[in-house]
């Protein structure tokens, strides 16, 4: 995918500046949609990324910010959000776990959470050519690093000023990996409630106009690392959207693979 600079058109919520993706391109995409008791139905609300047949990673505050959490919806094979798609499939939670220091460290920190897709038939996510798990980082092998392009999928608003602003269809965008010091300079993230730790990752165009932004959240941020995708990130928080000088960040999920084996043993997977 072609980074495009500033003043490229608009594209979609969380992701500014992003093009349609084609369908089943990235089929660990999830759309989370949540319950609006006020309409009565079913709403988007976030994204997450399928790391196994029973298992979706998102974040915290995806799921903190729900009344009802056990009333979510997780949507597997989607790209269009205004029709039903041949590879779609709807799944409940089962249950949810969320980083017990989220929050603990600033108001966006360990902004990570795990859900156990419900069994349907005996059978968690079925797996075909357009649903498919994304590899989690390997502490043995090369991970993503300073400098590389990644891409960044979802649904968010496509105008930084209107986080209303839905994109139809799924939007991506390649954005390089920050390093940390820059992240923090005082031109930057530097001197904020939220410092920038380590369990973060920075990442998006210096001069601004591509980004993730307002529904894209809990989203993948992934890299490929010898030939494969990897979830390097998860759309967490920003200052606006694709604004010179204020990258994306995401929650560096190769700093959470020992909380992710530890739920997946408490959710008995």
């Amino acid at each position: 995918h072609t980074p495009q600079r500033t003043g490229s058109k608009i594209a979609s919520a969380k992701i500014v500046g992003g093009d349609s993706a084609p369908y089943g391109a990235y089929p660990w995409q999830v759309e989370i949609k949540a319950y609006k008791p006020l309409s009565h139905k079913y709403e988007h609300h976030c994204a997450g990324a399928v790391i196994g047949d029973r298992v979706v990673l998102t974040a915290a505050h995806c799921i903190s910010n729900l009344d009802h959490p056990e009333k979510m919806r997780i949507i597997v094979g989607k790209m269009d959000l205004s029709m039903n798609e041949y590879h779609e499939r709807t799944y409940k939670p089962e249950k949810i776990i969320i980083h017990s220091d989220f929050r603990k460290m600033g108001p966006h920190s360990n902004d990570i959470a795990i859900i156990k897709v419900k069994d349907a038939n005996n059978r968690g996510i079925q797996f075909n050519t357009h649903v498919q798990p994304i590899c989690l980082p390997d502490s043995l092998s090369r991970r993503a690093d300073v400098g590389d392009w990644c891409t960044v999928t979802g649904w968010g608003a496509q105008k930084s000023d209107d986080l209303e602003s839905l994109s139809e269809t799924l939007q991506v965008a390649a954005v390089p990996l920050w390093d940390l010091e820059t992240c923090r300079g005082s031109d930057v993230y530097g001197g904020r409630d939220q410092s920038i730790l380590d369990s973060m990752v920075c990442a998006g165009i210096k001069e601004g106009g591509v980004d993730a932004c307002g529904g894209d959240s809990g989203g993948p941020l992934a890299c490929q690392v010898n030939g494969r995708f990897v979830l390097t990130g998860l759309v967490s928080w920003g200052d606006g959207c694709a604004k010179k000088n204020r990258p994306g960040v995401y929650t560096r999920v190769s700093h959470y693979i020992s909380w992710i084996q530890e739920s997946l043993k408490k959710l008995g997977i």
